[in-house]
């Protein structure tokens, strides 16, 4: 089954359709389909329930014995920041829930009734900015990257295995969490870590005022805000971080509890740091 993770693409994709992968072939049928980097590929569009059973060449290797391929000619620069440090910056207990991860950068996702299809020219509908299929021997994730910033495909990618980290969790870490949650709606705390938390907090401060909670909602919003901080966390780790200040954003001081949890939980490997001075000093 694919799913889909992180923000649909806007409905003007990405421009300036680049050619696609080296030395990939892809079975249809009882033929092989070559697709090639960075030439023009031989089909423009494949389904991506058939491009994960490419045989790719080369694939290279990342940290937590995880491996990438791309599709698209990147630079030393974008082949670090897109894929390279991200998954460097993640830790190995994170990586050890995630189990064997082969990362796949191509230029588009195109969004079909049908299914969705890797896409080597700009597709005309809709996009994903991620999806993966699970499958008995690994997770195959799927990258889109073009007209995306490099750094923003790293944030796509940490996204990803926030969202693959989530059903790995057992009930009393996830129970920690919502605890977290928990104290924070007492305190009337109204901002959120990102758009897609503070929108599904929305519903719970608004039935606080008539003291009712949906479960449903509380669970929703767990999960969401959950898949959110895991991934700002492992942002942190990446790299200085700046702090988003106003009533839509998390105050200080819960963003630092949520960090601490989480560096609890998910120890930063060797070398990595959870906070910058400043913040470690409550700034």
């Amino acid at each position: 089954m694919i799913l889909r993770v992180g923000r649909p693409g806007s409905a003007d994709p990405r421009a300036l359709a680049e050619q696609a992968a080296d030395g990939t072939s892809f079975r249809e049928l009882s033929r092989q389909v070559n697709v090639g980097t960075p030439r023009i590929p031989l089909r423009e569009a494949i389904p991506i329930s058939e491009y994960i059973h490419g045989t790719f060449v080369p694939l290279s290797n990342l940290p937590h014995g995880w491996e990438m391929h791309s599709a698209v000619a990147l630079t030393p620069a974008e082949d670090r920041t897109t894929v390279r440090e991200p998954a460097q910056a993640v830790p190995d207990s994170i990586a050890a829930r995630i189990g064997k991860l082969r990362v796949l950068v191509v230029p588009w996702v195109a969004c079909m009734d049908t299914g969705d299809e890797v896409r080597f020219t700009k597709p005309e509908g809709e996009t994903h900015s991620a999806v993966w299929i699970e499958t008995g021997e690994r997770i195959h994730l799927v990258l889109p990257c073009k007209e995306l910033d490099p750094h923003d495909t790293g944030l796509e990618f940490l996204a990803s295995i926030a969202e693959l980290l989530r059903p790995r969790l057992a009930a009393e870490e996830m129970g920690r969490f919502s605890r977290l949650l928990e104290m924070e709606l007492r305190a009337g705390i109204a901002g959120e870590i990102d758009e897609d938390a503070r929108a599904a907090k929305q519903p719970l401060l608004a039935r606080r005022a008539r003291r009712k909670r949906s479960p449903e909602l509380f669970a929703n919003y767990c999960d969401t805000s959950f898949v959110s901080t895991a991934a700002e966390y492992m942002h942190g780790l990446w790299h200085d971080v700046q702090i988003r200040i106003g009533p839509e954003h998390l105050p200080v001081p819960q963003l630092r509890r949520r960090m601490t949890l989480l560096a609890e939980m998910f120890p930063p490997n060797a070398g990595y740091s959870l906070f910058a001075e400043g913040l470690e000093k409550g700034e």
